[in-house]
Protein backbone atom coordinates (compact mmCIF):
# COMPACT_ATOMS: atom_id res chain seq x y z
CA UNK A 1 0.00 0.00 0.00
CA UNK A 2 1.31 3.43 -0.96
CA UNK A 3 2.19 5.66 1.97
CA UNK A 4 0.21 8.82 2.63
CA UNK A 5 1.88 12.07 1.60
CA UNK A 6 2.31 14.54 4.49
CA UNK A 7 2.41 18.33 4.46
CA UNK A 8 4.96 19.40 7.06
CA UNK A 9 5.82 22.71 8.70
CA UNK A 10 8.71 23.65 10.98
CA UNK A 11 8.77 26.22 13.77
CA UNK A 12 12.16 27.43 14.97
CA UNK A 13 15.20 27.71 12.71
CA UNK A 14 17.95 27.46 15.30
CA UNK A 15 20.71 24.85 15.55
CA UNK A 16 18.56 21.79 16.34
CA UNK A 17 16.35 22.41 13.28
CA UNK A 18 19.26 21.14 11.20
CA UNK A 19 18.83 17.65 12.69
CA UNK A 20 15.13 17.66 11.82
CA UNK A 21 15.62 18.81 8.26
CA UNK A 22 18.43 16.34 7.60
CA UNK A 23 16.30 13.48 8.93
CA UNK A 24 13.30 14.62 6.90
CA UNK A 25 15.34 14.09 3.73
CA UNK A 26 14.97 10.36 4.48
CA UNK A 27 11.17 10.59 4.75
CA UNK A 28 10.10 10.53 1.12
CA UNK A 29 6.40 10.98 1.87
CA UNK A 30 6.90 14.16 3.95
CA UNK A 31 7.25 17.55 2.27
CA UNK A 32 8.19 20.72 4.17
CA UNK A 33 5.80 23.37 2.86
CA UNK A 34 6.53 26.18 5.33
CA UNK A 35 9.02 27.28 7.99
CA UNK A 36 8.49 29.80 10.77
CA UNK A 37 10.82 31.92 12.88
CA UNK A 38 10.64 35.40 14.36
CA UNK A 39 13.83 36.05 12.38
CA UNK A 40 12.84 35.28 8.76
CA UNK A 41 16.44 35.36 7.58
CA UNK A 42 16.99 32.13 9.53
CA UNK A 43 14.19 30.52 7.52
CA UNK A 44 15.83 31.67 4.30
CA UNK A 45 19.14 30.06 5.29
CA UNK A 46 17.58 26.62 5.77
CA UNK A 47 15.32 26.91 2.71
CA UNK A 48 18.38 27.59 0.57
CA UNK A 49 20.52 24.93 2.25
CA UNK A 50 17.95 22.18 1.72
CA UNK A 51 16.42 23.45 -1.51
CA UNK A 52 12.96 23.64 0.02
CA UNK A 53 9.91 24.88 -1.84
CA UNK A 54 8.53 26.42 1.35
CA UNK A 55 6.85 29.62 2.47
CA UNK A 56 8.23 31.75 5.30
CA UNK A 57 6.15 32.81 8.29
CA UNK A 58 6.88 34.75 11.46
CA UNK A 59 3.52 33.87 13.10
CA UNK A 60 3.01 30.16 13.76
CA UNK A 61 -0.77 30.46 14.23
CA UNK A 62 -1.06 32.09 10.81
CA UNK A 63 1.05 29.27 9.40
CA UNK A 64 -1.11 26.58 11.02
CA UNK A 65 -4.34 28.13 9.74
CA UNK A 66 -3.07 28.93 6.25
CA UNK A 67 -1.10 25.78 5.46
CA UNK A 68 -3.29 23.27 7.37
CA UNK A 69 -0.37 20.84 7.68
CA UNK A 70 -0.48 17.19 8.69
CA UNK A 71 2.48 17.61 11.03
CA UNK A 72 4.59 20.29 12.67
CA UNK A 73 8.14 20.07 13.96
CA UNK A 74 8.60 22.35 16.98
CA UNK A 75 12.24 23.33 17.58
CA UNK A 76 11.79 26.53 19.56
CA UNK A 77 12.85 27.82 23.01
CA UNK A 78 11.49 25.64 25.81
CA UNK A 79 8.87 28.04 27.17
CA UNK A 80 7.07 28.04 23.80
CA UNK A 81 6.67 24.28 23.50
CA UNK A 82 3.39 23.87 25.38
CA UNK A 83 1.47 26.69 23.68
CA UNK A 84 2.65 25.71 20.20
CA UNK A 85 1.86 22.03 20.79
CA UNK A 86 -1.61 22.69 22.19
CA UNK A 87 -2.47 25.05 19.32
CA UNK A 88 -1.44 22.34 16.85
CA UNK A 89 -3.43 19.62 18.59
CA UNK A 90 -6.52 21.84 18.63
CA UNK A 91 -6.24 21.98 14.83
CA UNK A 92 -5.65 18.25 14.37
CA UNK A 93 -1.96 18.72 13.54
CA UNK A 94 0.44 15.98 14.66
CA UNK A 95 3.45 17.26 16.61
CA UNK A 96 7.09 16.22 16.58
CA UNK A 97 8.34 18.11 19.63
CA UNK A 98 11.93 18.79 20.60
CA UNK A 99 12.85 18.12 24.21
CA UNK A 100 11.93 19.15 26.79
CA UNK A 101 8.23 18.43 26.37
CA UNK A 102 7.56 21.58 28.44
CA UNK A 103 8.81 23.29 31.60
CA UNK A 104 6.16 22.72 34.31
CA UNK A 105 3.80 20.06 35.64
CA UNK A 106 0.83 22.29 34.75
CA UNK A 107 2.00 22.37 31.13
CA UNK A 108 2.40 18.59 31.11
CA UNK A 109 -1.25 18.19 32.11
CA UNK A 110 -2.38 20.77 29.56
CA UNK A 111 -0.57 18.97 26.72
CA UNK A 112 -1.90 15.55 27.74
CA UNK A 113 -5.43 16.93 28.01
CA UNK A 114 -5.18 18.61 24.59
CA UNK A 115 -3.94 15.36 23.06
CA UNK A 116 -6.81 13.36 24.57
CA UNK A 117 -9.27 15.77 22.92
CA UNK A 118 -7.48 15.81 19.56
CA UNK A 119 -7.44 13.57 16.50
CA UNK A 120 -3.68 14.25 16.34
CA UNK A 121 -0.81 12.97 18.48
CA UNK A 122 2.54 14.06 19.93
CA UNK A 123 5.97 12.50 19.65
CA UNK A 124 8.78 13.93 21.81
CA UNK A 125 12.35 13.85 20.54
CA UNK A 126 14.07 11.48 22.95
CA UNK A 127 16.03 10.12 20.02
CA UNK A 128 18.68 8.44 22.18
CA UNK A 129 16.18 5.65 22.88
CA UNK A 130 16.72 4.53 19.28
CA UNK A 131 20.51 4.55 19.09
CA UNK A 132 21.88 1.14 18.17
CA UNK A 133 23.82 1.21 21.46
CA UNK A 134 20.63 1.73 23.45
CA UNK A 135 18.64 -0.98 21.65
CA UNK A 136 21.46 -3.49 22.12
CA UNK A 137 21.78 -2.55 25.80
CA UNK A 138 18.05 -3.06 26.29
CA UNK A 139 18.32 -6.51 24.69
CA UNK A 140 21.15 -7.51 27.03
CA UNK A 141 19.33 -6.14 30.09
CA UNK A 142 16.18 -8.07 29.24
CA UNK A 143 18.20 -11.24 28.60
CA UNK A 144 19.80 -10.80 32.05
CA UNK A 145 16.46 -10.45 33.83
CA UNK A 146 16.40 -6.67 34.14
CA UNK A 147 18.58 -3.88 35.49
CA UNK A 148 19.70 -3.88 39.12
CA UNK A 149 20.87 -0.26 39.18
CA UNK A 150 21.93 2.57 36.90
CA UNK A 151 23.64 5.94 36.90
CA UNK A 152 24.60 8.71 34.54
CA UNK A 153 27.17 11.46 34.21
CA UNK A 154 27.04 14.51 31.97
CA UNK A 155 30.17 16.65 31.64
CA UNK A 156 29.63 19.60 29.31
CA UNK A 157 30.96 23.12 28.98
CA UNK A 158 28.76 26.12 28.29
CA UNK A 159 30.22 29.61 28.52
CA UNK A 160 28.47 32.89 29.25
CA UNK A 161 27.89 33.66 25.55
CA UNK A 162 25.82 30.49 25.14
CA UNK A 163 23.33 32.05 27.53
CA UNK A 164 23.60 35.79 26.96
CA UNK A 165 23.41 35.61 23.17
CA UNK A 166 20.34 33.35 23.11
CA UNK A 167 17.83 35.79 24.59
CA UNK A 168 16.10 33.00 26.53
CA UNK A 169 18.57 30.57 28.06
CA UNK A 170 19.65 30.88 31.67
CA UNK A 171 16.22 31.81 33.04
CA UNK A 172 13.73 29.52 34.79
CA UNK A 173 10.86 31.40 33.13
CA UNK A 174 12.07 30.70 29.59
CA UNK A 175 14.53 27.79 29.68
CA UNK A 176 12.89 26.08 32.65
CA UNK A 177 16.25 25.27 34.22
CA UNK A 178 19.86 24.65 33.30
CA UNK A 179 21.92 21.52 32.77
CA UNK A 180 19.14 19.17 33.90
CA UNK A 181 16.47 20.34 31.47
CA UNK A 182 18.79 21.09 28.59
CA UNK A 183 21.65 18.57 28.58
CA UNK A 184 20.85 15.83 31.14
CA UNK A 185 17.19 15.29 30.24
CA UNK A 186 18.09 12.59 27.69
CA UNK A 187 19.98 10.69 30.39
CA UNK A 188 17.07 11.03 32.81
CA UNK A 189 14.83 9.53 30.14
CA UNK A 190 17.28 6.65 29.76
CA UNK A 191 17.22 5.89 33.50
CA UNK A 192 13.43 5.53 33.36
CA UNK A 193 13.75 3.39 30.23
CA UNK A 194 15.93 0.89 32.12
CA UNK A 195 14.56 1.12 35.68
CA UNK A 196 10.85 1.93 35.34
CA UNK A 197 8.69 4.44 37.18
CA UNK A 198 10.51 6.91 39.47
CA UNK A 199 8.84 7.90 42.74
CA UNK A 200 11.25 10.24 44.54
CA UNK A 201 14.49 12.17 44.17
CA UNK A 202 16.97 13.71 46.58
CA UNK A 203 19.19 16.24 44.82
CA UNK A 204 21.32 19.34 45.15
CA UNK A 205 21.82 21.97 42.47
CA UNK A 206 24.31 24.81 42.17
CA UNK A 207 25.66 27.49 39.88
CA UNK A 208 29.44 27.18 40.12
CA UNK A 209 30.93 29.02 37.16
CA UNK A 210 28.37 31.51 35.85
CA UNK A 211 27.27 33.39 38.94
CA UNK A 212 25.70 36.71 37.98
CA UNK A 213 25.19 35.50 34.40
CA UNK A 214 22.45 32.88 34.79
CA UNK A 215 19.90 32.11 37.49
CA UNK A 216 19.61 28.40 36.62
CA UNK A 217 21.87 25.56 37.75
CA UNK A 218 25.07 24.63 35.98
CA UNK A 219 25.44 21.50 38.13
CA UNK A 220 23.11 18.99 39.78
CA UNK A 221 23.60 15.64 41.50
CA UNK A 222 21.40 13.23 43.35
CA UNK A 223 19.69 9.88 43.84
CA UNK A 224 16.43 8.73 42.25
CA UNK A 225 14.28 6.03 43.85
CA UNK A 226 12.12 3.87 41.60
CA UNK A 227 8.83 2.06 42.22
CA UNK A 228 10.53 -1.34 42.27
CA UNK A 229 12.92 -0.31 45.08
CA UNK A 230 15.83 0.25 42.69
CA UNK A 231 17.89 3.45 42.77
CA UNK A 232 19.95 5.49 40.34
CA UNK A 233 22.66 8.07 40.91
CA UNK A 234 23.38 11.03 38.66
CA UNK A 235 25.75 13.95 38.21
CA UNK A 236 25.46 16.62 35.53
CA UNK A 237 27.38 19.82 34.91
CA UNK A 238 28.05 22.41 32.22
CA UNK A 239 31.09 23.75 34.08
CA UNK A 240 33.42 21.01 32.77
CA UNK A 241 36.41 21.88 30.61
CA UNK A 242 37.31 19.94 27.50
CA UNK A 243 35.36 17.52 25.33
CA UNK A 244 31.72 16.94 26.23
CA UNK A 245 31.07 13.45 27.58
CA UNK A 246 27.81 11.74 28.43
CA UNK A 247 27.50 8.24 29.85
CA UNK A 248 24.71 6.02 31.16
CA UNK A 249 25.78 2.92 33.11
CA UNK A 250 23.42 0.00 33.71
CA UNK A 251 24.21 -2.90 36.04
CA UNK A 252 22.68 -6.37 35.59
CA UNK A 253 23.42 -9.63 37.41
CA UNK A 254 25.96 -10.58 34.74
CA UNK A 255 27.20 -7.35 33.16
CA UNK A 256 28.04 -3.69 33.50
CA UNK A 257 26.87 -1.82 30.41
CA UNK A 258 28.03 1.69 29.62
CA UNK A 259 26.38 3.74 26.88
CA UNK A 260 28.52 6.61 25.65
CA UNK A 261 26.51 7.74 22.62
CA UNK A 262 26.91 6.41 20.02
CA UNK A 263 29.05 3.65 21.59
CA UNK A 264 28.21 0.73 23.89
CA UNK A 265 30.71 -0.96 26.21
CA UNK A 266 29.92 -4.28 27.92
CA UNK A 267 32.21 -5.11 30.85
CA UNK A 268 34.67 -2.58 29.46
CA UNK A 269 34.75 -3.93 25.92
CA UNK A 270 33.41 -1.84 23.04
CA UNK A 271 30.65 -3.54 21.07
CA UNK A 272 31.21 -3.14 17.31
CA UNK A 273 28.27 -2.02 15.18
CA UNK A 274 27.82 -1.83 11.43
CA UNK A 275 28.55 1.57 9.91
CA UNK A 276 25.66 4.03 10.30
CA UNK A 277 24.83 7.61 9.38
CA UNK A 278 27.09 9.92 11.37
CA UNK A 279 25.77 12.22 14.08
CA UNK A 280 25.05 15.87 13.35
CA UNK A 281 27.26 18.07 15.51
CA UNK A 282 28.89 16.53 18.59
CA UNK A 283 29.49 12.77 18.53
CA UNK A 284 27.45 12.35 21.72
CA UNK A 285 24.35 13.68 19.89
CA UNK A 286 24.17 10.36 18.07
CA UNK A 287 22.09 9.76 14.94
CA UNK A 288 18.75 9.07 16.60
CA UNK A 289 16.90 11.81 14.72
CA UNK A 290 17.37 9.77 11.55
CA UNK A 291 15.49 6.91 13.22
CA UNK A 292 12.80 8.53 15.34
CA UNK A 293 11.53 10.99 12.72
CA UNK A 294 10.71 8.36 10.07
CA UNK A 295 9.07 6.31 12.86
CA UNK A 296 6.91 9.34 13.71
CA UNK A 297 5.56 9.51 10.16
CA UNK A 298 5.02 5.76 10.01
CA UNK A 299 2.98 6.03 13.23
CA UNK A 300 0.80 8.76 11.71
CA UNK A 301 0.36 6.71 8.55
CA UNK A 302 -0.45 3.37 10.19
CA UNK A 303 -1.97 4.36 13.54
CA UNK A 304 0.85 2.58 15.39
CA UNK A 305 1.95 3.95 18.79
CA UNK A 306 4.18 6.99 18.71
CA UNK A 307 7.88 6.09 19.17
CA UNK A 308 8.00 8.42 22.20
CA UNK A 309 4.54 9.42 23.36
CA UNK A 310 3.82 12.51 25.44
CA UNK A 311 2.66 10.16 28.18
CA UNK A 312 6.08 8.50 28.18
CA UNK A 313 8.12 11.69 27.74
CA UNK A 314 6.63 13.44 30.76
CA UNK A 315 8.63 11.26 33.18
CA UNK A 316 11.99 12.94 32.59
CA UNK A 317 10.47 16.40 33.06
CA UNK A 318 8.78 15.35 36.30
CA UNK A 319 12.07 13.97 37.65
CA UNK A 320 14.04 17.15 36.99
CA UNK A 321 11.31 19.41 38.36
CA UNK A 322 11.36 17.35 41.57
CA UNK A 323 15.16 17.63 41.65
CA UNK A 324 14.84 21.42 41.46
CA UNK A 325 12.44 21.39 44.42
CA UNK A 326 14.47 18.93 46.45
CA UNK A 327 17.10 21.13 48.12
CA UNK A 328 18.84 17.98 49.41
CA UNK A 329 15.63 16.50 50.82
CA UNK A 330 13.82 13.40 49.56
CA UNK A 331 11.08 14.79 47.33
CA UNK A 332 8.14 13.08 45.71
CA UNK A 333 8.03 13.11 41.93
CA UNK A 334 4.67 14.67 41.09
Amino acid sequence: MEKKQFKVVLIGCGTIALNHLMALEYVKNAKVVAVCDIKPEKCTTYIEQFGLDAKIYTDYIEMYDTEKPDAVHIATPHYLHAAMTIAALERGINVFLEKPMCISTDEIEEILDAERKSSARVCVSFQNRFLTATREALRIVEEDGGALAANFSVFWHRDDKYYTESGWRGSYATEGGGVMINQAIHSLDMLALFLGKPISVCATKANHHLKGVIEVEDSCEGVIEFENGKCANFYATTSAVGQCTTAVTVVTKNHVLRIEPPELYVDGDRVPFDAEIAAVGKKCYGNGHYKIIPMFYDAIDTGAPMPVSAESAQTAVRILLAAYRSNDEKTEIL
